[in-house]
């Protein structure tokens, strides 16, 4: 599209256009970077004032982010979730039934004392240990959540950890262990800013703010099963509760 320097309509907002038609298109894909502004600027013959405001109003809208030394990429519409009691999404169910497609990376998985926080919940004997599960889950290859899980071995004996690697954890639960959750969850959520280290993961920049969800789940029968410590990137996530 040619910028019409005739028209009434205010350039950076025929830039806005242009740009949001081109994502639309799938040019410029979630989390894709965009042009440079001095790019832009060659590409539409406009000042850099006009692309500066126009970049600007996008990220304002969501439609685009800032990550510092990085340059400006697209932001992935929000996947809408339910928590709600009786009513709750796995990450993989809010994936689908938002359209995108669910996918997980396993960053590690060791062995580690009980915390007295933890041990609050899950009420195990002294000197029982628990697996640290931590990965990030991603919807069309965008990182989504940073996800610690905390769970008993005694719940799941011969654990393979390579299984959750693109893979669900109430599947590998139910379809493995027969395991199933109950209905009834306790959650906690409550806003903070991401670390330099979970920033790479989630591809952010550093001290962005999060949300983190703590979620303690029991199992049908109602005995405590695990723990699941989500940060979230909330400008690509929507929870209803």
């Amino acid at each position: 599209m040619k910028i019409d320097k005739n028209s009434q309509e205010p350039l950076y907002s025929q830039l806005m256009k242009d740009i949001k038609e081109q994502i639309q298109n799938g040019r410029y894909k979630a989390g894709e970077k965009i042009p440079t502004d001095i790019e832009i600027v060659d590409r539409y013959q406009v000042s850099r004032i006009t692309v500066r405001r126009a970049i600007e109003e996008l990220c304002a809208q969501g439609v685009l982010i800032k990550r510092q030394g990085k340059g400006t990429f697209v932001e992935a519409p929000r996947i809408y979730r339910k928590i709600e009691k009786d009513n709750r999404l796995s990450f993989s169910e809010s994936c689908r039934a938002n359209g995108r497609k669910p996918s997980s990376h396993v960053l590690s998985c060791v062995l580690e004392k009980v915390e007295s926080w933890q041990n609050e919940y899950l009420q195990l004997p002294e000197g029982e240990k628990l697996y640290h599960i931590e990965r990030v889950l991603l919807a069309d290859d965008l990182p989504i959540i940073y996800e610690h899980i905390y769970i008993p071995p005694f719940r799941v004996p011969g654990f393979q950890v390579e299984k959750l690697e693109d893979g669900s954890f109430v599947k590998l639960l139910h379809e493995t262990y027969h395991l199933e959750e109950s209905e009834k969850v306790r959650n906690t959520i409550e806003i903070g800013l991401v670390s330099a280290e979970n920033a790479d993961y989630l591809k952010m920049n550093t001290g962005e703010p999060v949300m983190v969800m703590t979620s303690y789940i029991n199992d049908k029968d109602e005995y405590p099963l695990y723990i699941s410590y989500e940060i979230i990137v909330g400008s690509r996530y929507r929870i209803s509760i």
